[in-house]
């Protein structure tokens, strides 16, 4: 896993902070912006830039889901499990499909 392969030489720089969206965009730039990605190491800037993104991309996560929860309202507690499931898999396909496409799969070099 690349996360051990990298030297944690920034201050306050912890693996463990950086979430699941920093985790996903440091993915995305060593696959897709390797340059980038050495130069953000390089400046000791890449957990950093992470924290934000995933900090970003989780305060946009958390709106989409309330502004679907509006638009497509939560089944009756009567409802079948199954049902519940159904559209809590509905939303994070949405929800998690936009917050990846908005925020994270986006080539950014500053926090």
């Amino acid at each position: 896993m690349i996360y051990e392969q990298l030297k944690i030489t920034e201050p306050s720089a912890n693996v463990t902070n950086i979430g699941y969206y920093g985790k996903q965009w440091i993915d995305f730039m060593k696959n897709h912006h390797p340059k980038l990605f050495r130069q953000l190491k390089k400046n000791q800037t890449l957990f950093a830039v992470a924290q934000s993104v995933n900090k970003s991309a989780q305060e946009y996560k958390d709106l989409l889901d309330r502004q679907y929860e509006q638009m497509h309202p939560r089944p009756y507690e009567w409802a079948s499990v199954s049902e519940h499931r159904s559209w809590k898999f509905t939303r994070d396909f949405y929800t998690e499909h936009e917050v990846m496409v908005d925020c994270v799969l986006i080539p950014l070099t500053q926090p």
